[in-house]
């Protein structure tokens, strides 16, 4: 075994510990970007992948000798500041080959501290990194600690090079403590690490920094590079706002002193990006590729082919049974990006091909009957919105001022012909009348989306619960803005249920655009803003204000994992201007600025159950 630490052993009494690691390159996504490594992750090989990325001792002595060094802090004995005694420093000494416990990737180290008797019991340690490449910190483990036994310190953190850190990197064992409860040796360094953890509010983040500050999502735009790409600021004023996201720091724009500059990677407290051997590594790279690469070339390779829109089901059939053939060029330039080989064929035939959903396999046409739109209603995107009808006709709460009355045109004489007999006094007394509402959130754009290639309706969809405990549609109603202005009200029509003839495609029509109003709700609603964007704040706040030896932080912690993340790449891809969600939904560039209208509404109180049940 190497040592890289001499005339320590045999001095005064030690403790023996075993530092576990992973060096940066095991943790590189560009190590995981080739179609063997893609193909590895998804076949589920992720450790066989771990094992064979260098568990060579030869790259690992570069951690000894005076490399890397750590220092125990008592949690029993202070010295005379009240501070727990920091004892001396000492250096990982050799690599341990074989550890039943180690992880994919991960190194284990020997070490021995010394430690004399009226230093107590370790309760945290200093680390420091003197090599000038980052590694991951997994763990420290002490071992036959006199009257305690074995002491576990979960780090799983980045450890930059020393320079670059104001205080040594502290850690603390796996026990929890409320603030009151902390030992008094260790209250000052939790203190000073919270500290530490809020910054300033000033200057640009470094990617080596670990600061959760809050900050307006005024960074989706980008108008020094076109008009066009202006968006507003969503968070901080009445009329759009929106959860806190992280702060970065940048520069504002030129164009725009109230947004933020972009840039193509942005900061995130070092912990909070992916690191480890997982497949959400992909979820990265992938998403980069589909806005930077797929979707512009899908753009610019369907005009080709004659499929700018769908005109018929069979062109929809189409992209399950035959595909969308794209020209060899447009293929050659996607196939090399991992992942997309099985989607993106290179023979030129069947090249867009996706599979065929189950609900079509056996019937083709299964998905037009409104007992499957319904189903799909609660089973599917969105169930969440569905609410009972407790007036009729349905209202509105938009301004009349501004937009006029919009109040439903849904009567009696619409539904009442669908409820088995049951009047709508009776069906709203009974709880058997519900609605999917996307009336008010919607039209006050309606007038802006419609002047672009795309075309909308607002769509009030009322149901009845029936007897077998299922819903059935029995009214919608389409909503345009009215030619003369919004504050004239819309121009609303009501369908009702047809199965032949021209009204039963009309009525199919409906259903279609209630269903896109509802996929584009999910997405932008439900999924990022109620799931992913109102969370951030919470990482954030937990961050600052609850030490990681709090009871709430450690069970809070892997609920976050990965948001900040995901919520980042999001702003640089998915959510921006022209972005994926920009691009590819019926809302457009309206989108995010819709989803901040939403969030007015929005408690946290009614966010769980039984309370969201209640609500609705």
């Amino acid at each position: 075994m190497f040592s890289g630490v001499t005339g320590l052993i045999n001095r005064g009494q030690k403790l023996k510990g075993t530092v576990v690691l992973m060096r940066k390159n095991v943790l590189d996504i560009n190590e995981l970007t080739s179609a063997q490594s893609a193909t590895g992750i998804i076949g589920g090989a992720i450790g066989v992948i771990g094992g064979a990325i260098g568990t060579t001792v030869d790259t690992l002595t570069a951690f000894l000798g005076r490399s890397v060094a750590l220092k125990l802090i008592s949690a029993t004995s202070a010295d005379a500041s009240g501070k727990g005694k920091v004892g001396k420093q000492t250096f990982l000494e050799g690599v341990i080959t074989s550890l039943p416990t180690l992880g994919a990737g991960q190194s284990a180290f020997d070490i021995h501290f010394e430690w004399d008797t009226d230093m107590g019991v370790p309760g945290a340690f200093y680390i420091e990194n003197f090599m000038q490449v980052e590694f991951y910190l997994v763990s420290l483990t002490l071992e036959d600690v006199p009257n305690q036994g074995t002491i576990q310190f979960p780090c799983n953190s980045w450890v930059y090079n020393s320079k670059l850190y104001k205080s040594d990197r502290i850690f603390f064992s796996n026990k929890t403590y409320l603030p009151g409860d902390m030992p008094a040796p260790l209250k000052k360094y939790r203190e000073d690490e919270l500290v530490i953890l809020r910054g300033d509010g000033t200057g640009e983040r470094k990617e080596h920094e670990r600061i959760y500050d809050y900050d307006v999502y005024n960074d989706l735009g980008n108008p020094d590079s076109n008009a066009r790409l202006a968006r507003p600021v969503l968070g901080g004023n009445t009329t759009f706002p929106y959860p806190r996201r992280g702060r970065t720091g940048r520069k504002p724009t030129k164009t725009d002193p109230k947004s933020e500059s972009r840039s193509d990677s942005v900061y995130l407290p070092r912990d909070e990006a992916f690191g480890h051997l997982k497949s959400s590594d992909f979820l990265v790279y992938i998403l980069k590729s589909a806005s930077q690469n797929v979707i512009p070339q899908l753009q610019s390779a369907l005009p080709l082919v004659g499929q700018t829109e769908f005109n018929t089901f069979e062109d929809v059939r189409d992209l399950y049974e035959g595909g969308i053939k794209l020209p060899t060029n447009i293929l050659s330039d996607l196939s090399p990006i991992p992942l997309f080989k099985e989607l993106f064929r290179t023979d030129g035939e069947q090249a867009l091909k996706f599979p065929v959903p189950k609900i079509i396999q056996v019937d083709k046409s299964a998905w037009m009957t409104d007992e499957e739109f319904a189903r799909e209603m609660i089973a599917g995107l969105n169930p969440h919105v569905i609410k009972v009808l407790k007036e009729f006709p349905p209202q509105s709460k938009l301004d009349k001022q501004l937009y006029g009355d919009n109040t439903s045109t849904i009567t009696k004489q619409h539904v009442e012909s669908s409820l088995g007999g049951v009047t709508v006094e009776e069906a709203i007394s009974n709880n058997k009348l519900f609605i999917l509402d996307h009336h008010d959130p919607l039209f006050p754009y309606l007038s802006k989306i419609n002047k672009t290639t795309t075309k909308a309706y607002a769509t009030r969809t009322v149901l009845f619960l029936q007897n077998d405990g299922t819903l059935k549609p029995v009214a919608i109603e389409l909503s345009k803005p009215n030619p003369q202005g919004d504050n004239y009200g819309p121009i609303s029509t009501v369908y009702t249920p047809t199965k032949q003839g021209v009204d039963g495609s009309i009525w199919q029509l409906a259903k279609a655009y209630v269903v896109v109003n509802d996929s584009c709700f999910h997405q932008l609603v439900s999924h990022w803003l109620n799931t992913h964007a109102v969370v951030e704040p919470f990482v954030i706040a937990t961050n600052r204000h609850l030490s990681v030896v709090h009871p709430i932080h450690k069970l809070l912690l892997p609920h976050y994992r990965d948001t900040m993340n995901i919520n980042a790449l999001a702003r640089n891809v998915l959510v921006n201007a022209e972005g994926i969600i920009e691009s590819t939904f019926l809302w457009g560039g309206y989108s995010l600025e819709m989803s901040a209208v939403v969030y007015k509404d929005w408690v946290l109180t009614e966010q769980a159950l039984p309370n969201d049940l209640l609500k609705r």
